[in-house]
């Protein structure tokens, strides 16, 4: 049985990763802090925090083959420092480690955002572009999210925050004019294209490869909110137009999940699918 090893394994993602890939492999995981992990707790996996840096413990103690990252930190522009230790330096750290340790496959999580949409796109733009000048050393697989959603995300995650608003009959909800065409794909698709690549790994010659998960359906922001207020049978008054658009703003999401599909993958569900088991 191999073993992974998953960075931010209580985040949304990390933990769904854990849950599904824990049948065939061995799990181990990183986290900043271990003060709550609430969404791994009944779980027997073994957990280092890297609040003083990547430990080396893990790679001493066990022999990892896979380091899956997922740990992120979107922030606010006033953390710069902050984000670009999360998303850059600690991982740069965990990346050379996973090279001196002979970890054969680093899977990273990156983002379609452009580099200069703001901060966090830049650090983590700038990590992609050092694991593929390190990928002379290591097999590492990009994996670029479109917006992820689902049970159990972040309040902060887009869908789930205007869900619980929705939800709670907010009198108004103040949005962009929600032009802006986006993809949107459900967790349990995400979490089946990891194990997809890892499943077919050996047929992906090259040491770098990246590759968008996405559902390749687009929605505006509009119409995504129109659908939600319908399946929560809310009585909230969408206010679009009140919000302006940011600067820089992302107002074409341009998807492509041939990659995935060529590897046997596909999502199994619709928006309208997803954002109903998520309600």
């Amino acid at each position: 049985m191999k073993t992974i090893l998953i960075t931010g394994i209580n985040g949304f993602l990390g933990s769904s990763l854990a849950k599904a890939l824990a049948p065939d492999y061995k799990i181990l995981g990183l986290e900043y802090s271990l003060e709550n992990l609430f969404r791994i707790k009944y779980e027997n996996y073994e957990v280092w925090s890297v609040e003083d840096g990547i430990p080396d413990e893990p790679f001493t103690k066990h022999k990892i083959d896979i380091v899956i990252h997922t740990a992120t930190f979107y922030g606010k522009s006033e953390d710069i420092t902050k984000m670009a230790q999360a998303n850059l330096l600690l991982p740069f750290e965990l990346l050379d480690k996973s090279i001196q340790y002979g970890v054969v496959l680093f899977v990273n999580t990156d983002t379609v955002l452009d580099r200069f949409t703001n901060v966090y796109s830049l650090t983590k733009r700038q990590f992609q572009e050092w694991c593929f000048i390190r990928s002379n050393a290591i097999k590492v697989i990009n994996m670029q999210l479109e917006h992820f959603y689902g049970p159990g995300a972040s309040s902060t995650n887009f869908i789930s925050l205007m869900i619980e608003r929705l939800k709670k009959n907010q009198p108004q909800i103040d949005l962009t004019a929600g032009e802006q065409l986006r993809d949107f794909i459900y967790i349990d698709d995400v979490v089946n294209a990891y194990k997809h690549i890892l499943l077919n790994i050996s047929s992906i010659a090259d040491n770098y490869t990246s590759f968008q998960v996405c559902s390749g359906e687009l929605w505006t922001i509009k119409n995504l909110m129109l659908e939600l207020k319908e399946l929560t049978n809310s009585n909230s008054i969408l206010n679009f137009g009140a919000i302006p658009y940011r600067d820089n703003e992302l107002m074409l999401s341009e998807t492509d999940n041939s990659g995935l599909i060529k590897l046997g993958w596909k999502p199994q569900n619709t928006i309208c699918e997803g954002l109903k088991k998520t309600i």
